[in-house]
């Protein structure tokens, strides 16, 4: 087993329901436990599926099909105004957890004395598990309503900086939706160029905000004429 199994947190939404564990609402009740769809699969997707249930013999490739991988940048362009190369800046995952739990795999070098991950507070746990499971010390960055709910770095203490490998930014955040704009992208990347760390960029809400998206970190990277570094998801 995995000696740092221990060191994981129990997962809130289980703390969650056990304390509504026989709870019987008076009224109308906003169901703020795990985020899952709410709503019927389009029709285009149930069609596409049966349409090719054939294929469900066959494993599919790590990479994802040339169609499946040109969507997915067509997107990208369509939703952001970025160009990205779908053979060489696309990789198709089951889901966001294994990405972010990945990217943390990969990049945390614990060779090197005492690596740290930086992840907003509060937020999605599995910054955190994926952060103490590569070996590293996961530091929590507040974001605090007098800074708009964005990460506070100002509150990383100096001598925690140069330890830093990997820092995961969600915008639009969770819970509070705020967005980074330029200028907070433009401090990110600055930190991340001084300490020589990897940005992650971990952005599933961008659809909350309809017709005009929110500022992504690959446009602000193109902005800023940045395009190493970052991770984004």
């Amino acid at each position: 087993m995995h000696p740092l199994l221990p060191d994981l947190f129990p997962y809130p939404f289980e703390r969650l329901a056990q304390l509504l564990k026989g709870v019987e609402p008076g009224g109308p009740v906003e169901d703020l436990g795990i985020g899952e769809p709410r709503h019927a699969t389009p029709p285009v997707l149930l069609d596409a599926l049966r349409e090719n249930l054939h294929l469900l013999g066959k494993y599919p490739p790590t990479a994802g099909t040339p169609e499946l991988r040109g969507a997915i940048s067509g997107w990208m362009e369509r939703r952001f105004g970025v160009a990205i190369d779908p053979d060489r800046q696309v990789l198709p995952v089951s889901g966001s957890r294994e990405a972010l739990f990945s990217f943390a795999q990969a990049v945390v070098d614990t060779t090197r004395d005492r690596p740290a991950v930086l992840l907003p507070n509060p937020f999605y746990q599995i910054y955190e598990g994926a952060a103490i499971l590569a070996g590293a010390e996961p530091v929590y960055v507040p974001t605090p309503r007098e800074n708009r709910y964005l990460p506070d770095w100002t509150a990383v203490p100096a001598e925690v900086w140069p330890r830093v490998q990997l820092a995961y930014v969600c915008s639009p955040g969770n819970p509070a939706g705020a967005v980074l704009g330029l200028d907070e992208w433009r401090q990110v990347f600055a930190l991340s160029e001084r300490y020589g760390f990897v940005v992650a960029s971990d952005e599933p809400y961008s659809e909350i905000y309809g017709d005009v998206p929110p500022l992504s970190a690959l446009q602000a990277a193109g902005s800023l004429q940045l395009d190493d570094a970052i991770l984004y998801l």
